[in-house]
């Protein structure tokens, strides 16, 4: 594969680039540990022994650091939408963190363990907005120019993938909105050559096997890139691997499961996010506590049984925020459901919930004993939403292969439907979502979804 010289000259830019917000956080952490904070912590006499002694640190940290990086990856894809960015800064940033503390336990050095705190802070914040700079500084060099890379997007659908194409300065995105069929290709052919078109890339075509191959064909004799999009089945069915055990080359499908590094990391961050969370905000829910069970009779907790991982039942936790016997009533508000194809059961103005339930509810505070659950192992801070039992029935029957996929992962407190728009969902929509996320579970899609999560908190919309 060729590498072109356009995409060196980035790569050593934004190496330099990297390495010079590490230094800025290395001196940012050694700062605000021994001069903003020091009273804080154990008094240290900042000697010329001292300081020699953590300046060379610096030799061994700056390897590390690039080993890791390119180790993650980090530059295969120069330029990502803001929130992947941050995911994967958060993501290089706590192995480079990590690594080194033990690097240096190897090596038997010790340095203050309250610097490697505010490194990773410090660096998390400096390199996403070192990186984000960086964007727009290429953007505007290449530009400048004339260096971006010509592609052709063929297809019914291409405007769709703007977005995607927005966050990528090397690229200048031209769109051909229509299905390519034969009796196009030479006004195509014709458009590329004029416009200097470095790759093409096939959304939607009406052609034969015979007559695209012919077409790559073309484009290959004229150095151009050739690339045809995967049909849904291709790309959304989990993983693909190339199965030779036969003697023929075959396309098998393997579930995308939670496992290895990044499964350790969800559960990691269940535990420790739910513990921080609960003690944080304890005296907080001690008042409301109260305050529910002063406003009228019965418990403070709601529990309810509600379907979990492979179909399991599990004792499902909220703060009340309905009358005591909401149950009983609910066939009496049946008729009332919001919902369109009444799969799921939600009324805008549900009679049963009380004043104090309308506010916990609008704001997500009913859900926060769901933290229990997710220390107990039933559930998890993102995933799948937990369905109550006659809910499940009625969604296997309208979805059955959708239902059985969505089981696969842990229910989660919040998830990828929570965030695009909750109540104001299809049905259909938010199974397709659940299945989505299994599909396409990764920790950097836990992540985007947590912090979309607390701005969907704040600012509610669809939530009833």
């Amino acid at each position: 594969m060729r590498i072109s010289k356009k995409k060196i000259s980035l790569f050593f830019l934004l190496l330099i680039s990297d390495t010079l917000a590490l230094l800025l956080a290395c001196c940012a952490a050694f700062y605000l540990r021994f001069f903003v904070f020091d009273s804080f912590f154990a008094p240290q006499l900042l000697d010329k022994s001292f300081l020699i002694k953590y300046l060379t640190a610096i030799k061994f940290l700056i390897p590390i650091w690039l080993i890791t990086v390119n180790i993650s990856k980090n530059y295969k894809y120069f330029f990502a939408a803001p929130m992947d960015e941050f995911v994967r800064t958060v993501k290089v940033v706590s192995v480079f963190v990590l690594s080194f503390i033990v690097f240096l336990f190897l090596v038997k050095q010790d340095y203050s363990r309250t610097v490697f705190i505010f490194l990773w802070f410090m660096l998390i914040a400096f390199m996403f907005i070192e990186r984000q700079l960086f964007k727009m500084w290429a953007g505007y060099a290449l530009k400048l120019l004339n260096k971006r890379n010509n592609i052709l997007m063929i297809g019914k659908n291409v405007k769709k993938y703007r977005e995607l194409f927005k966050n990528n300065p090397l690229n200048k995105v031209f769109y051909y909105p229509l299905i390519l069929k034969i009796s196009d290709i030479e006004k195509v052919k014709n458009s590329i050559l004029k416009k200097q078109i470095k790759q093409i890339i096939v959304v939607d075509h009406a052609m034969s096997d015979s007559e695209i191959l012919a077409f790559y064909d073309w484009a290959e004799f004229n150095g151009i890139l050739f690339k045809v999009l995967p049909s849904e089945l291709q790309i959304c069915r989990g993983e693909i691997v190339v199965d030779s055990a036969l003697g023929i080359p075959l396309f098998q499908f393997i579930s995308n499961s939670l496992n290895g590094v990044e499964s350790f990391l969800k559960k990691f961050m269940d535990i420790f996010i739910s513990l921080f969370i609960l003690v944080l905000l304890s005296p907080f829910l001690l008042i409301l506590a109260i305050v529910i069970k002063f406003e009228s009779r019965g418990n403070i907790i709601y529990t309810q049984i509600r379907q979990g991982y492979r179909g399991k039942h599990f004792k499902f936790y909220k703060f009340r925020s309905m009358v005591a016997d909401a149950d009983k009533q609910l066939e009496d508000v049946k008729s009332d459901n919001d919902s369109k194809e009444g799969i799921f059961f939600k009324v805008k103005k549900d009679p049963r919930i009380t004043k104090v339930g309308a506010f916990i509810r609008k704001y997500s505070i009913d859900e926060i004993p769901q933290l229990f659950n997710v220390l107990k192992g039933d559930m998890s801070l993102v995933g799948p939403r937990p369905l109550v039992l006659w809910e499940a029935k009625q969604v296997e029957e309208a979805f059955h292969g959708k239902s059985k996929k969505r089981l696969r992962v842990l229910p989660g407190i919040t998830g990828l439907w929570q965030v695009s728009g909750r109540s104001l969902l299809s049905d259909e929509k938010r199974i397709d979502l659940d299945v989505f996320y299994v599909e396409h579970w990764s920790f950097g899609l836990d992540l985007k979804i947590l912090f979309k999560t607390i701005w969907t908190v704040l600012f509610p919309k669809g939530s009833y």
